[in-house]
């Protein structure tokens, strides 16, 4: 089972300026910690795995010390930070739209709750 959102984000270009990018939210509950973010510009898809909890964490607070990390910023709007060897890329991403998504993915896997199968992880790797 899983949950799929589609949305737009606003990738924060150095100059200031914003430009609309199509984003794909994915939650599976076979990996009930993880969050995909698509990002689809310029007809190139962009993928970026994160933690669930990380998500939560930043609709209130600062979260992430690694390569994700997102923030609140002026009300009703985060600022995504995806950071690479080679860049820095900033997103700004409606607060509402995310909650959303968190929601619906509580519906299927409630906080606390998750599991982790460690011995199919295991044996999907070493085939």
């Amino acid at each position: 089972m899983r949950v799929a959102s589609r949305t737009v984000f606003d990738f924060v270009r150095q100059s200031g300026a914003t430009a609309p990018v199509e984003t794909e939210l994915l939650y599976q509950a076979d990996d009930p910690f993880a969050v995909t973010m698509n990002f689809h510009a310029g007809g190139a898809v962009a993928t970026w795995i994160m933690g669930r909890d990380l998500l939560a964490e930043g609709l209130v607070a600062p979260a992430g010390e690694g390569d994700v990390r997102l923030r609140p910023h002026a009300g009703r709007v985060l600022v995504l930070e995806l950071i690479s060897d080679r860049h820095v890329t900033v997103f700004r991403v409606p607060a509402g739209t995310l909650r959303k998504f968190l929601d619906a993915t509580y519906r299927l896997v409630p906080p606390g709750t998750e599991h982790f199968d460690a011995d199919a992880f295991l044996s999907t790797v070493l085939r």
